[in-house]
């Protein structure tokens, strides 16, 4: 009679319109049924494979009462976790079970929020590691994230140790690929590989302008000028900064007061962004240029000529002056300079370079002069400084010998065994 039972329920199972398939897969959404290929703690996730990331998804009361003791367990534990994360405390949460996949791909992607990249980066290893039993994510998709991950930490090798994989592989995001080995081989001076990765990005893509900045520096360093001039106009056109402005002036094929035009650009983006650097750059190329013409001018005089040289002037204060004050003295010169040369001629161009030459010595020497009495009342400060540092240390080791002369006096204060 029980055979006949148990027959009578097989035909059943199978003649009821549902394969095994279907049913195994209508119980996934059940969190009282045990997935044999996932861990248990999948049935309170919602885990997105493709963008990394865990959603905590709370079961009912009476969903919760359907789990079996094992599940139960799990299920305590998550919400104990979760609880900790809510409270922003991940450590706590880490600490609950170091080897749940859920809170390390949350707390992966808070650190990432941040940009904490050596944070994430730890974390996607830990992900990668517990994957490796748990088999719930795509580890290929792990694996170039921990790629960009070094890449961002540049550690260059360890990143195309992982991104190289990809190259030949379907990649949603491969222009992003190609932009990271691109930089990659730049900053090892492959160049060849760098431009071949960096050419393969289209003009329809967003990486396409910020590319132009690694093609530039490819370029630029195996000479081919005219590929850089390129480069450095695009990124003029769509990204007008003070750095872009010096690049095209350093491989361009522009005139001089073209360059001097764009140089004057690139030193007020450098002057606005507080951009020091490029300040002092733009000033040394126009230094080049204006001091040129001084020179040519000079060549033409007869007889003994005191030609005005910012360079000599430059190697005498720009140690002990600000990069802006010495921005606009290197101005202030150039336009006495250039004012000369367009108003004089011969003996008459002489005397007004002699008087730049006296103008620029009296503001040395005052420069000098206001230099040197202030260092003198930084010295006078130090000093008063040190004395009352010593009068403190001396009064404190006063006060400790007549606290022992008092003690040796007054032996009762000690009291007795």
């Amino acid at each position: 009679m029980k055979k006949i039972v148990f027959l009578v329920l097989m035909l059943f199972l199978f003649s009821s319109g549902k394969g095994f398939p279907e049913i195994y897969n209508s119980q996934i959404a059940n969190p009282g049924f045990v997935n044999i290929n996932n861990p248990n703690y999948t049935q309170y996730y919602n885990i997105d494979v493709k963008n990394l990331t865990a959603k905590y998804s709370p079961l009912s009361d009476t969903e919760e009462h359907k789990l079996s003791s094992l599940q139960k367990e799990t299920y305590k534990k998550a919400k104990r976790i979760q609880k900790s994360i809510a409270e922003g405390n991940f450590q706590k949460a880490l600490k609950e079970d170091n080897n749940f996949l859920p809170t390390h791909i949350q707390y992966y992607n808070y650190v990432l929020d941040r940009q904490d990249y050596h944070s994430a980066l730890n974390e996607i290893i830990n992900i990668k590691r517990i994957n490796a039993t748990d088999k719930v994510l795509d580890d290929d998709i792990i694996s170039y994230k921990l790629g960009m991950l070094f890449y961002l930490e540049k550690n260059y090798d360890s990143a195309l140790t992982y991104l190289k994989n990809f190259e030949n592989r379907h990649n949603p995001s491969e222009d992003n690929l190609w932009y990271a080995l691109a930089d990659i081989y730049l900053n090892q001076n492959k160049h060849a590989y760098s431009i071949g990765y960096a050419t393969r990005i289209p003009q329809t893509s967003m990486n396409y302008i910020p590319v132009q900045e690694i093609l530039y520096q490819d370029y630029y360093n195996i000479g081919e000028v005219s590929k850089a001039e390129e480069c450095a106009k695009l990124l003029v056109q769509y990204k007008p900064n003070a750095t872009n402005y010096i690049r095209l002036v350093e491989v361009g094929s522009a005139t001089d007061n073209e360059k001097l035009e764009m140089l004057n650009k690139a030193r007020d983006y450098a002057m606005t962004n507080s951009d020091e650097t490029s300040l002092l750059l733009a000033d040394a190329h126009k230094a080049k240029i204006e001091q040129k013409k001084i020179d040519d001018a000079a060549s033409k005089l007869s007889g003994f000529v005191e030609k005005p040289d910012w360079s000599k002037i430059y190697n005498e204060i720009s140690s002990i002056i600000k990069p802006l004050e010495l921005s606009q003295r290197q101005e202030h010169f150039f336009q006495l300079t250039n004012s000369c040369i367009a108003k004089y001629n011969g003996e008459d161009l002489k005397r007004c370079f002699e008087y730049v030459n006296r103008e620029e010595e009296k503001l040395i020497t005052k420069l000098m002069e206001d230099y040197r009495q202030a260092y003198q009342e930084k010295l006078m400060e130090l000093d008063e400084i040190r004395r009352q540092q010593q009068f403190l240390q001396q009064t404190y080791y006063d006060r400790l010998y007549w606290d022992d002369f008092f003690y040796m006096k007054q032996p009762y204060f000690f009291g007795y065994w």
